[in-house]
């Protein structure tokens, strides 16, 4: 049978002793820190015994709760046809840990394991959270309904955090429950998410989009100089020809081959079986702007060379936005206004159906079970996405040719001529 004895620590530098709890099991030995430690004048040299009354109740009652989880352990090791000291021991500090376990503890230690790219989302939540209780320490079992709703009513005037933080919440709740769960043991019992149902963020459809006419604003806008608002306005547009492609896949796109543009979406390529993966015809409207902003060492652009992270090149473009967004009365002006519009023109101008546009900007749409059997083929969305730029800037209709260009209307064509001709005239009378 498993003993648990209590077991003083070597003298730190300080001049104290941690105590820990020792667990053997046959050769296995296991010792488990309890938190708590002694100076000089708590302890007998002689015997060990611990001599402040309020450390020795913290250290016993821990003792007896890891005495309290042995019989089931035991009875897991015989249904488990197995004596091995090392697994008993483990369950035991297992099965203790659990009652223990520090929410923000576990969710530090999940992201160093974690590939996941949205590591600063889970330390945003970190530090909310935090402010919501009022210190960096929360055990699982104090995650119950009413926490999680008081801590809904704390993001009432954050609707964006109010949906992401819960719902991280619940993801890590329950990667919490698959790891110390087993099938002969439910460590984590109780799952408050199945009582509580996270917020949905209420989205304000439209609201971020730009009517036509605001659009040709930007367009228009003449930035001077080589700062940020010349590498907004350009992005703004790159980002709109290319079916609202999102600055971080600006930033990282390497292909580009026979006019096409490759690449998996950044934002939910580790979550889709398909890679979010995407092929972007680049229309000849804009070849002036890739020319422009060419890339080197394989990227297709050349914001890496004057941005060390896809933050910073988003936060530049934001601010660039922003100033012209003042500069023309639009306050507020933002990068995915961009990706709005193209979605919004999209659909209520050139009457795309919803499915085009959900392939276009490279969401899972909701016909996912035909998708198994459809072969892809992204000329469709190409080829709506030339018949939008076409419309929103009066070209003529674009074949889809690498080596097309873009022509302006007719009527348009005349206009030029006829002053270009008035200042041909006017200059040789001079």
């Amino acid at each position: 049978m498993a003993t648990i004895a209590i077991e003083l620590g070597k003298v730190s530098s300080k001049n104290t002793r941690e105590v820990y709890l020792l667990v053997r099991q046959g050769k296995s030995r296991r010792r488990v820190k309890t938190g708590v430690k002694l100076a000089e004048s708590e302890y007998s040299k002689e015997t060990g015994r611990i001599k402040s009354p309020a450390k020795a109740r913290i250290v016993e009652k821990l003792r007896n709760e890891f005495e309290d989880n042995l019989e089931a352990v035991e009875q897991a090791s015989v249904n488990a046809e197995t004596t091995d000291g090392d697994f008993i021991t483990s369950q035991i500090i297992k099965k203790q840990e659990v009652k223990t376990l520090d929410f923000f503890t576990f969710t530090e230690e999940w992201l160093t394991r974690s590939t996941i790219k949205s590591a600063k989302n889970y330390r945003c939540m970190l530090n909310t959270l935090e402010a919501f209780n009022g210190r960096r320490s929360l055990l699982f079992q104090d995650i119950n309904v009413r926490f999680l709703k008081d801590f809904e009513v704390y993001l009432k005037d954050r609707p964006r955090a109010k949906s992401m933080y819960i719902g991280l919440i619940r993801h890590l709740f329950r990667e919490a429950m698959i790891e110390y769960n087993t099938d002969d043991e439910t460590v984590i019992k109780t799952d408050p998410f199945q009582r509580y149902k996270a917020p949905r963020q209420v989205m304000k459809k439209g609201v971020r989009a730009l009517s036509l006419e605001d659009f040709m604003k930007v367009v228009n806008y003449k930035p001077e100089g080589a700062g940020r608002k010349l590498l907004a306005h350009d992005c703004f547009i790159l980002s709109f020809c290319l079916m609202g492609m999102n600055s971080v896949d600006l930033y990282n796109v390497k292909k580009l081959e026979h006019g096409i543009m490759k690449y998996n979406r950044t934002k939910t390529k580790d979550r889709r079986s398909d890679e979010a993966y995407i092929e972007v015809r680049v229309h000849p409207f804009i070849k002036s702007l890739m020319a422009k902003w060419k890339g080197t060492g394989g990227y297709v652009f050349k914001f890496h060379d004057r941005f060390k992270h896809p933050e910073d090149f988003n936060r530049s473009l934001n601010v660039g936005l922003k100033a012209i967004g003042d500069d023309l009365h639009m306050p507020g002006l933002q990068f995915y206004q961009a990706r709005h519009t193209f979605a919004t023109l999209s659909r209520n101008m050139m009457k795309f159906s919803k499915s085009d546009v959900d392939e276009a900007l490279n969401h899972v749409g909701s016909y996912d079970i035909a998708d198994v059997y459809i072969t892809k083929d992204f000329s469709i969305i190409n080829e709506n996405n030339y018949k939008l730029i076409d419309r929103v800037f009066d070209l003529e209709p674009t074949p889809m040719d690498v080596k097309a260009k873009a022509v302006p209307r007719k009527h348009e064509a005349k206009e030029e001529t006829a002053e270009t001709k008035g200042k041909t005239t006017k200059s040789k009378k001079k």
